[in-house]
C-alpha cells in the first residue's frame, strides 16, 4: 500500500523552489556588494541573458558613467561554486570584481549607427545553432534554414583591449533597414571570411596545442588512424559557421580527393573526415551523440546530426 505525505508529494517541489529562493538571494547579495566596491559612478544590473540551445543564465554588468559598454559576467556557476562549499561568498566577490577589472571597456559605442544599414553592413556575421533547441529565440531573429540548423546574423564589434564582442540582429533591426534576410545573408558571407578566417588543421596538430608535452604519444596514437580535420575560425568561436563559407568545403574535399563527413564536434568547430576507409556513418552518428551527452556543454551541442559532401555534386545532406 503506498502512503502518501506532504513530504513525498511536496517534497522536490519545495526544494526547487528552496533552491530559486536562494539563487535569487544569492545574486542579489553578490549585486550589492559589487555596487559598494565600484563606487557611485558605475551602475550594476542584474539581467537575465538567453543563450544558445535556450539556456538561460543569470548576468551581471557593471556600466561606468562614461561608457555604454559592459563585459556581462554570469553568475550561475559561482552559485553552483558556492553551493558546493568550494567558494565563499567573499571570494566569489573578489573574483567578479578582478574579471570586471580584467574585462572593463573605456569607450562607448555610438548605437546610432544601428539605424543606418550602411553604417553596419560591413561587420555583419553569422553563425550556426540548432533549431530545434532555440525555437523561443528564432521567434525574435532573422534566419535561414541550413537542414536541422538555423543561420543567424551578429553585428561585430571589435575592441582592442577585449577581442570581439557580437550584437545579435533581431527582426526589428531588420524592420528599421528595410532590407531582406536574404540581403543580410549575402553581405555576411562577404564578410565571415575576412573577418573571422577560417583555419583548417590536422588533429594531432590540434591536440599537440592543447598537450604540447605530449607530442610524440599523441603522434604515435593518431599515425595509423584515418586522418581528421578540424574547421574552425581563428578565434575558435563560433567556427562551426565556416562550413557555410563559399567555396571553402568544395575545394577542401577536391583536395583531399574524397567526398566527406561533417561531424558538428560543437558550435564552435566541425571535423571534416574523408568517407575512403572510414567506418559507417551510424557509428559515427553514435559517436556524436555520445559526445554531445558527455563532453559538451549543453549551451555548446550544435547537432546530433552527421553531414555529408558530395565533392562531385557540390551539395550536402543530412544522415
Amino acid at each position: 500500500m503506498n502512503c502518501f505525505t506532504a513530504d513525498n508529494i511536496f517534497g522536490e517541489s519545495t526544494k526547487g523552489m528552496m533552491i530559486i529562493m536562494e539563487f535569487i538571494n544569492f545574486t542579489t547579495i553578490v549585486k550589492n556588494e559589487i555596487e559598494k566596491r565600484a563606487g557611485k559612478n558605475y551602475h550594476v544590473r542584474l539581467k537575465d541573458v538567453r543563450k544558445n540551445n535556450g539556456i538561460i543564465l543569470s548576468g551581471l554588468t557593471v556600466m561606468q558613467d562614461d561608457s555604454n559598454i559592459s563585459p556581462t559576467i554570469y553568475l550561475n556557476a559561482y552559485f553552483e561554486a558556492y553551493q558546493s562549499g568550494q567558494a565563499t561568498l567573499g571570494m566569489v566577490i573578489d573574483d567578479v570584481m578582478e574579471v570586471y577589472e580584467r574585462n572593463r571597456v573605456n569607450r562607448t559605442v555610438d548605437v546610432r549607427q544601428f539605424l543606418n544599414f550602411d553604417m553596419v553592413k560591413n561587420r555583419i556575421v553569422f553563425k550556426l545553432i540548432n533549431t530545434e533547441k532555440n525555437q523561443e529565440l528564432l521567434k525574435d531573429v532573422p534566419h535561414i534554414p541550413f537542414y536541422d540548423l538555423s543561420i543567424v546574423f551578429q553585428f561585430l564589434i571589435t575592441e582592442e583591449n577585449f577581442g570581439n564582442a557580437t550584437i545579435l540582429i533581431h527582426n526589428a533591426h531588420l524592420q528599421i533597414w528595410g532590407i531582406s534576410v536574404e540581403t543580410l545573408y549575402q553581405k555576411a558571407q562577404q564578410n565571415a571570411s575576412v573577418l573571422n578566417p577560417y583555419e583548417i588543421k590536422n588533429m594531432q596538430e590540434v591536440l599537440c596545442e592543447y598537450i604540447p608535452d605530449k607530442e610524440e604519444d599523441i603522434g604515435q596514437a593518431i599515425n595509423n588512424t584515418v586522418p581528421v580535420y578540424v574547421l574552425s575560425n581563428k578565434n575558435r568561436l563560433f567556427g562551426a559557421s565556416c562550413i557555410l563559407y563559399p567555396e571553402l568545403i568544395q575545394d577542401f574535399a577536391q583536395a583531399v580527393g574524397s567526398d566527406l563527413y561533417i561531424i558538428p564536434s560543437s558550435v564552435h568547430e566541425v571535423l571534416l573526415l574523408p568517407t575512403h576507409g572510414t567506418e559507417e556513418s551510424e557509428d559515427i552518428k553514435r559517436m556524436v551523440q555520445e559526445v554531445n551527452d558527455t563532453q559538451v556543454e549543453t549551451e555548446d551541442v550544435l547537432s546530433y546530426s552527421v553531414y555529408f559532401f558530395d565533392k562531385e555534386k557540390n551539395s550536402f545532406a543530412i544522415l
